[in-house]
């Protein structure tokens, strides 16, 4: 997972491999997931590949990135307040999620705003 993520900054932006594992390595950290930095795909549960995903996603140089129906990444996100919150505690940059309206009662009590 850990190259996984620093393989964006290795590639895109000529970043040396041990600082951009190191930059992984702490994106990884920040919501608790340092512990599956050597795992391979197969070995993460779907949650976990999200965040890989989400922190590759907040390496590039983009500024806006837009999750798309996250429950159906994610297949049984129970704890969405912790997903959001692992969001915020990840986030430098404008993110937007589109879900669908059946799915709105599951971010009550969250930051995230509903537009209709």
């Amino acid at each position: 997972m850990l190259e996984n993520i620093a393989l964006i900054k290795e590639v895109h932006q000529h970043t040396p491999i041990q600082e951009a594992e190191e930059e992984a390595q702490y994106h990884l950290a920040k919501i608790g997931l340092d512990n599956i930095s050597k795992n391979r795909i197969v070995q993460c549960s779907k949650i976990e590949i999200f965040y890989v995903m989400l922190i590759r996603a907040l390496m590039t140089e983009d500024k806006n990135i837009v999750i798309v129906l996250p429950f159906s990444i994610t297949n049984n996100l129970t704890d969405v307040k912790g997903f959001i919150d692992n969001i915020e505690i990840l986030n430098d940059k404008n993110i937007l999620i589109l879900d669908l309206y059946t799915n709105e009662s599951k971010y009550k009590d969250t930051l995230c705003n509903t537009i209709k």
